[in-house]
């Protein structure tokens, strides 16, 4: 499987997923459904896993999914976020999205191809040696002056010096905001993270020219495509990341 494959078994899972997800009445798609390997699992979860997965378990693939764990056997990993933003899905807020990341080996370091969709609006990004937004290449911001900078950051502790600080509640789509330029930084250091969570995201971030560390500075390359591995990110370009870190630890 190559970058090519990856991407047209990426829009169909988003396809598939957009009408499962289209098809729940929205007042039932908060419902309790049952408790899943990540936690509890919503009605609108399980309709947008079963959907993803039934396009990826007709494919050679070991796939990481928020709800069920892993599933299928295959050479490529890939780790499946159905649904990244429930709260903003249940509540009708148009920031939610799908991600799959794939991978040669359970580690990050060798994904060779990152996708995410904002479900509501239709917006695609991914990434193979480069970094795409709706077809056209995009790159990350190279403004290194914290005044002038936009944030994402989970949850501030202290005065920090950025323009203005947000949070939208869907961490694949924000570090893609950060991979177009949209935002300069995306910063969770709450060890909450999962790796299915971020790992597109940050795949496309750093084809977009942006860096990723952990809370020590290190890279993330060695994460594993585990329902146990937790993250703490620090997203930037490279000038001013290590900067950030000190920032805001």
């Amino acid at each position: 499987m190559d970058e090519n494959d990856a991407l047209k078994i990426s829009r169909l899972v988003a396809l598939k997923v957009k009408e499962a997800i289209l098809s729940v009445p929205a007042e039932k798609r908060g419902q309790f459904f049952a408790r899943g390997k990540s936690g509890v699992t919503k009605l609108i979860d399980k309709v947008a896993e079963d959907a993803a997965l039934e396009v990826l378990m007709k494919e050679k693939l070991r796939v990481l999914s928020e709800e069920c764990g892993f599933v299928g056997e295959g050479d490529i990993f890939v780790a499946l976020d159905p649904l990244d933003g429930t709260f903003n899905a249940v509540r009708g807020i148009p920031f939610y999205s799908v991600s799959l990341c794939f991978s040669d080996s359970e580690k990050l370091k060798d994904a060779f191809f990152g996708y995410v969709f904002n479900l509501a609006n239709g917006d695609e990004y991914y990434a193979n040696e480069n970094a795409f937004k709706n077809g056209q290449r995009i790159i990350s911001s190279s403004e290194e002056d914290f005044g002038k900078m936009n944030a994402i950051i989970y949850y501030p502790t202290k005065v920090l010096p950025f323009k203005r600080i947000r949070i939208y509640g869907s961490a694949a789509l924000e570090t893609c905001l950060v991979a177009d330029g949209s935002f300069n930084c995306f910063v969770d250091l709450r060890g909450m993270l999962r790796i299915f969570d971020v790992a597109a995201g940050i795949y496309i971030a750093e084809r977009a020219g942006a860096v990723a560390l952990d809370e020590n500075g290190n890279g993330l390359g060695n994460k594993k495509f585990d329902l146990s591995e937790r993250l703490n990110v620090v997203l930037a370009n490279s000038r001013i990341c290590r900067r950030l870190l000190e920032l805001v630890l």
